[in-house]
């Protein structure tokens, strides 16, 4: 059974990236189509600021409100049955309506002000176009809202996939949108689509609702013990989801007094280094998320330890390799993806040497998400709050002491370094709160990992070089067909050396590919929708 619910975890995980990297790629066509339509021009900056206050008022409420309900609904159906986790989902979605109806009015008559506020140097045409487009792009809200509370109680019944989909179908109407607009005054047409995304965000999730035996009931239970719980929670969850975002400002700030193109280069770096965690690692955490709160619900301690421990030596066999391709490969990497029209040399150079300073803290990245959960799992929001807040003075400090001999590689080192830090921290607390982890056998899988993804990266290396003897040239094909070859040898050696090995956290997969396709689902199965 735990052979079985293991190969279902990686399928499942598979398929989430595979919807998050779709979102992501469509999200750089977007960003290329918006360019080339509007320029960097006053409509771009009126646009790009109305896009942000929704998400600003809304994101991290939305965020939140993910990571505290899977928990909390677990719990009350562990100990009331499934009919009250429906009440308690209905009256969660009920509640969040009316806290976004609030917040769109707020937002509809505070435009002018919050406009003014986060762009003091615009001209007045652009700051009227701005809230022009804010008001247009409110009622995004009400959208993020309800998708919020179904993706949560999709993700845990474990039903993945179609949550993760949201990205994707918002991608998709704004990109639609912006092959048919031809000119400055259809930004607004943008703006729609912006809001038109969000619905299909959420109508992509509602024919997998009555799987979950989800039916909308006009249901608001103030005395409701788990809406309580979960306004207990939910404070330290945004002040946490703040805090990163403040630290990317002081990084930015650093940036300002640095070279020109130093902010953009911290920038593209971070865009490129999130990819591995911040949709494989995410994929990863969002299906193993469900499984901990359920062991924290049914009081499994054993179970959890086994899963916390599985989870870290999963992250560690799947990032390190690719930290690894991000080290040999920075500048390759950076050429392919950015280096056309005003991205010159200089900017590619000064790119992957920050790219380098963030690709070593990779797993530390990927680690600090799972660990977060673990603690949200076990409805404790305060830890993660505290670390998140002392990283946050970590980072500053490395920072400071750093970027005056690094530049942009000392901002980038100074937030591997303090991820590091938090991670350590959260180590020794969860350690503390379940009884003992498998510390020893985590380290040896983490030295084993690091070994064999090392070994795949000289030899990926080598067979970069070689291909340059195959397809030589600065051609963008040949780039490809060279980078490509050196990243997936480094998967294969990484990949071959650990079943070599007898590595445990590929014996699920070599379980797979021999049963593949027998059998129905089991029971305890991640599901796809």
């Amino acid at each position: 059974m735990a052979a079985q619910r293991t190969r279902g975890l990686f399928t499942a995980a598979g398929l989430v990236s595979a919807a998050l990297v779709l979102s992501r790629l469509l999200g750089y066509v977007r960003e290329a189509l918006l360019a080339a339509r509007f320029g960097a021009t006053h409509t771009t900056d009126a646009y790009l600021v109305a896009q942000d206050i929704p998400y600003a008022l809304f994101a991290a409420i939305g965020a939140g409100l993910v990571m505290v309900f899977i928990p909390v609904y677990r719990t009350v159906v562990q100990q009331r049955g499934e009919d009250a986790g429906r009440r308690l989902a209905n009256t969660t979605l009920n509640s969040v309506l009316i806290v976004a109806m609030l917040f769109v009015v707020l937002g509809w008559l505070g435009a002018p002000l919050i406009v003014r506020l986060l762009v003091p140097g615009l001209p007045d045409e652009p700051v009227a176009l701005a809230v022009s487009l804010t008001r247009t792009m409110l009622p995004m809200v009400l959208f993020m809202a309800v998708s919020g509370v179904s993706a949560a109680l999709l993700n845990a019944n474990r039903y993945f996939t179609a949550p993760a989909l949201v990205g994707f179908m918002s991608n998709v109407a704004v990109v639609s949108v912006l092959f048919l607009v031809a000119g400055p005054g259809q930004i607004s047409w943008v703006a729609w689509a912006v809001v038109m995304g969000a619905a299909l965000g959420l109508l992509v999730q509602l024919p997998w609702l009555p799987r979950v035996g989800f039916r909308y009931q006009p249901v608001l239970d103030w005395r409701e013990p788990g809406l309580h719980q979960m306004l207990r929670l939910i404070a330290p969850v945004i002040l946490t989801t703040y805090s990163v975002q403040f630290q990317n400002f002081v990084d930015r700030f650093l940036a300002s007094h640095l070279a020109e193109g130093s902010i953009s280069a911290l920038n593209y770096a971070v865009r490129v280094n999130s990819l591995p965690y911040g949709v494989i690692g995410a994929a990863l955490t969002t299906v193993l998320y469900p499984t901990l709160a359920e062991h924290v619900a049914a009081g499994r301690r054993g179970e959890l330890r086994e899963t916390v421990t599985s989870g870290l030596r999963l992250h560690s066999f799947i990032l390190l390799p690719m930290a690894f391709g991000l080290l040999v490969f920075a500048e390759p990497i950076v050429q392919i993806v950015f280096q056309r029209g005003a991205f010159d040399p200089r900017a590619t150079a000064a790119t992957a040497f920050t790219l380098v300073f963030y690709a070593g803290g990779i797993l530390f990245f990927g680690w600090l998400d799972f660990l977060n959960r673990c603690f949200f799992a076990l409805q404790d929001t305060r830890t993660p709050m505290w670390s998140a807040l002392g990283m946050v003075g970590i980072n500053l400090a490395f920072s400071v002491a750093l970027v005056g001999s690094l530049a942009t590689g000392g901002l980038a080192l100074g937030t591997s370094l303090s991820t590091v830090i938090a991670v350590a921290y959260l180590l020794w607390r969860l350690t503390g709160r379940l009884g003992g982890l498998e510390v020893r056998g985590l380290l040896r899988a983490v030295a084993a990992n690091l070994s064999t993804a090392a070994l795949g990266a000289a030899a990926g290396y080598l067979a970069y070089r070689g291909m340059a003897l195959v397809a030589p040239g600065p051609s963008f094909l040949a780039q490809i067909i060279r980078l490509g070859a050196g990243l997936g040898i480094i998967v294969i050696v990484h990949v071959g050396l650990a079943f070599a090995l007898g590595n445990q956290d590929v014996s699920a997969i070599r379980a797979r590919l021999a049963r593949r396709g027998r059998g129905p689902a089991g029971e305890g199965r991640p599901r796809h929708g």
